[in-house]
């Protein structure tokens, strides 16, 4: 299922990295063709993605749950005594 042999993780800080990189490219393209208050909403908007994408990235916080994933999860047991 994962040619790549990627973990899990990996593979969600790959998809926050792209968002980032989509609105950062959809900021971008709003600056290019339109104006006035949309174009300064796309200045801002790629501004905040090239802040806030590899930061996001750095301290992802669902990454100890996605690294149970990668390590598999330990048995819980089925809750019944």
């Amino acid at each position: 299922m994962n040619p790549l042999r990627y973990k899990p993780s990996q593979i969600a800080k790959f998809l926050v990295a792209l968002l980032g990189g989509i609105v950062g490219l959809l900021g971008v393209a709003a600056d290019t063709f339109a104006t006035g208050m949309l174009a300064s909403v796309g200045q801002w908007a790629t501004t905040g993605a090239l802040v806030i994408t590899p930061i996001w990235v750095f301290f992802q916080k669902v990454e100890p749950w996605i690294g149970m994933v990668d390590n598999g999860f330990p048995d819980l047991g089925s809750g019944r005594d």
